[in-house]
């Protein structure tokens, strides 16, 4: 029996959309490209494995994670808060989810093999790699945090977000910030982040000095020991602000510091990135970049609905804004001087 993909690639048209005529999602689609797959898939004996037979079927979408080594993925804020979300939007157009840290490509494709598994929201993927496998999918995807290209991509305005704290540091005085990503420094988030510190400094004609850049590992006892190191060296002394990629690490960075006798905000200024609890129990709290999960969630939930619903819509990508948050974390050299 001729299988989704082998149909598509025989029409020119893509899985998703023989998926559609299959399943009946077909409102908004022409005439005519209707009519040319219901007739291929009568001349090909094509058997409905994904056809629903019982209607009290639980429908599913696959919303996974791919983060890489991390683990622990659901105790994150930003990955709960967005799993949350993602489920509580879903329910309300009567679909459930699975959810997993999947390996690589092939698990998950095997999942959206599943009769009931109708979809997937996928985060961190790959960039270069997320057109091939919107294409060997037999069901519609949309990505998050995963860049921009021919494919559906629910993001966030990094680039802007990063330069804005960063230009809020300068103006409070620091000239010298340190910029503090992580080990997975190829990521689309810190790809953007450290561009928009780089494009701060730039407009303000201040130098950009690759030695001013930390990538923080996975292990934590690592991360400690650059801390420890940056606390001897330079904190205070050399660099007077730290801007860290995410609200995690700049707070451990705070009982770091202090540990080694370095005071926040007095002695060194510190930011972060996301405004998640890890900011708020931060003492003092951080002065960082705001984003909603929530948002995305929403967002891509609603991008995958029109795809199962077959309605036309384009392959795109979004951002959304962030916001500066000020706190307690930095200090104000202007007026101290």
């Amino acid at each position: 029996m001729i299988t989704i993909k082998e149909l598509a690639k025989e029409l020119g048209v893509s899985p998703t959309t023989v998926s559609n005529v299959i399943n009946g999602r077909t409102r908004k689609m022409s005439p005519e490209t209707r009519k040319k797959i219901e007739i291929a898939l009568v001349e090909h004996h094509y058997v409905a494995e994904n056809r629903r037979e019982n209607p009290k079927e639980i429908r599913l979408v696959s919303l996974d994670f791919c983060l890489g080594e991390k683990r622990n993925v659901l105790t994150d804020p930003f990955c709960g808060a967005l799993m949350e979300a993602v489920i509580e939007n879903l329910r309300d157009c009567g679909w459930y989810v699975v959810s997993d840290a999947p390996s690589g490509e092939e698990a998950i494709l095997k999942k959206l093999e599943a009769r009931n598994v109708e979809g997937a929201i996928v985060l961190g993927y790959e960039p270069e790699k997320c057109e091939e496998l919107t294409m060997r999918a037999p069901k519609p995807i949309v990505f998050v945090d995963s860049g921009d290209g021919n494919y559906d991509n629910v993001g966030l305005q990094d680039r802007e977000g990063a330069a804005q704290m960063t230009e809020y540091l300068i103006r409070q005085g620091h000239q010298r910030i340190a910029f503090f990503t992580d080990y997975q420094e190829n990521s689309v988030c810190n790809r953007m982040r450290m561009e928009g510190y780089r494009e701060a400094l730039r407009v303000r004609k201040l130098p950009f000095l690759q030695e001013d850049i930390y990538s923080l590992p996975l292990d934590r006892h690592m991360r400690n020991e650059i801390i420890r190191k940056f606390a001897r060296e330079k904190a205070g002394r050399v660099c007077t602000a730290a801007f860290f990629v995410n609200d995690l690490f700049a707070n451990e960075a705070v009982g770091m510091l202090s540990a080694e006798g370095i005071r926040v905000p007095e002695d060194l200024s510190v930011a972060g990135f996301d405004d998640n609890i890890y900011a708020r129990l931060s003492n003092p709290m951080l002065t960082t970049v705001r984003q909603h999960p929530e948002e995305k969630a929403y967002e891509a939930v609603k991008m995958l609905m029109k795809r199962l619903r077959g309605e036309p819509v384009p392959v795109r990508s979004i951002h959304l804004p962030t916001e500066l948050i000020v706190r307690d974390s930095v200090k104000n050299l202007v007026s101290v001087r």
